[in-house]
C-alpha cells in the first residue's frame, strides 16, 4: 500500500486589513501570511471501499497538550480545546470527498491526522491540513500539483486554504514561497519575496477564538491600512521595518471578547518582545524577534511564567507547499 506523509505548517497573519463588507456575508481583506515551522503530521492513503475514514489525534499526546494548557482531559474545557471533529466537519474530510467527487476516484481514503497546531488560535491549522491532503491526494492519483481545479477546491472550502498549495502562477507543485499576500476573502495569493528568515516567539493563550465572532465584532476603517510598507521590508530584508509594519484590525475585537490576548502582548512587552500582534482572529499571539537565539530565549522565559495554562513555542519562517513523501507501508 502507498502512503503519503506530510506536515502541514502553522501560518501567522503579520498584516490584516478590513476593506469592505461583501455581499456573501464574508469580508474583503488584505493580509500578508507567512508559514512557520509548527506543523501536524499527516499521512495518507487509498482504500478500495468509497468514502473517508478520518482518524484524529495529538501530538505527542493529548494528556501532555492538556497538561500544558492546565486543563484536565474529559473535562468540558478540555474538550472546547482539544476535541477535532473527524467526519464531514473536519476540512480535510471535506477536501478529500471534494477531491474524489471532482476525479470520480475509485474507493476512498483513509487518512490519520496527528495535531500539534492549535484549534481556533488564528494559525489557519485547519486550512493546512486541507491544502496537504488535497496535494497528497493528487500525488496518490497521479494528479499534476499544479492542477487549477485543486486552487478552485481549496478555495470553496476556507479561505485560507488556498495559501497553503503555494504560489498558484509558480509551476509544479504551485511553485514555493515563503510569503503571501492575499485578497478578496483570502483566496487570492500573490507571492511575497522575503529575505532571510523570520524568527518569532508564538503564545496560544489556552481559548479559542471564533473567526465569525472576531469579525462580525470589527468594524471596516473608513481609511484602511495599506500592506505597501511590510511587503517592501520583507522583498528587502529590513527587519526594523517589518517590525514596525505589523498590523491587524480583528486584534481590538478579539481582545474585547478574550482580554487574556492583552495581557499576553503586555506580558510579551514587557519580556522585550516589543514588535508583537495577533495572527488572524486569534487567538494566538506572536512576537517578530532579532535570531533563533532570541526566540528561544524569550520562549523560555514566557513558559517558565505562562505554562501551564498557555502554549508557547519558538518558530521560523518556511516555504510552502509542504513537501510529500511516498512510501510503501501504512
Amino acid at each position: 500500500m502507498k502512503i503519503a506523509v506530510t506536515r502541514p505548517p502553522a501560518k501567522l497573519n503579520l498584516f490584516l486589513e478590513l476593506l469592505g463588507k461583501r455581499s456573501d456575508g464574508f469580508h474583503e481583506i488584505d493580509t500578508v501570511m507567512v508559514p512557520i515551522d509548527l506543523c501536524d503530521e499527516l499521512k495518507l492513503w487509498r482504500t478500495d471501499d468509497p468514502g473517508i475514514e478520518l482518524q484524529v489525534g495529538w501530538l505527542p499526546s493529548i494528556e501532555i497538550v492538556a497538561a500544558r494548557l492546565g486543563v484536565e482531559c474529559g473535562s468540558p474545557q478540555a474538550d472546547s480545546l482539544l476535541s477535532i471533529p473527524s467526519g464531514e466537519s473536519n476540512l480535510v474530510h471535506r477536501a478529500l470527498t471534494e477531491f474524489s467527487k471532482r476525479l470520480g476516484v475509485t474507493g476512498g481514503f483513509g487518512c490519520q491526522l496527528h495535531k500539534r497546531i492549535p484549534a481556533g488560535a488564528g494559525m489557519g491549522g485547519a486550512s493546512s491540513d486541507a491544502a496537504s491532503a488535497l496535494l497528497a491526494a493528487a500525488t496518490l492519483c497521479d494528479v499534476s500539483l499544479d492542477s487549477p481545479f485543486l486552487w478552485e477546491i481549496a478555495a470553496s472550502i476556507g479561505s485560507d486554504v488556498p495559501f497553503f498549495l503555494g504560489d498558484p502562477q509558480g509551476g509544479s507543485g504551485g511553485g514555493a514561497i515563503r510569503a503571501a499576500r492575499a485578497r478578496g476573502r483570502g483566496e487570492k495569493i500573490e507571492a511575497t519575496p522575503i529575505q532571510g528568515t523570520l524568527n518569532f516567539v508564538v503564545v496560544f493563550p489556552g481559548a479559542s477564538l471564533s473567526t465569525p465572532t472576531v469579525y462580525g465584532h470589527s468594524v471596516v476603517p473608513d481609511q484602511p491600512l495599506s500592506a505597501e510598507s511590510l511587503v517592501a521590508a520583507l522583498r528587502s530584508g529590513d527587519l526594523a521595518a517589518t517590525q514596525t509594519s505589523l498590523s491587524n484590525r480583528l486584534a481590538q475585537s478579539a481582545k474585547e471578547i478574550l482580554p487574556r490576548i492583552d495581557e499576553i502582548l503586555k506580558t510579551m512587552w514587557r519580556f522585550g518582545m516589543t514588535a508583537c500582534q495577533l495572527t488572524g482572529s486569534g487567538s494566538a499571539c506572536f512576537a517578530v524577534v532579532q535570531s533563533a537565539d532570541e526566540a528561544r530565549h524569550c520562549a523560555n522565559r514566557l513558559r517558565s511564567l505562562l505554562e501551564p495554562g498557555a502554549f508557547v513555542i519558538d518558530a521560523r519562517s518556511v516555504s510552502l507547499p509542504a513537501g510529500i513523501t511516498i512510501g510503501d507501508t501504512k
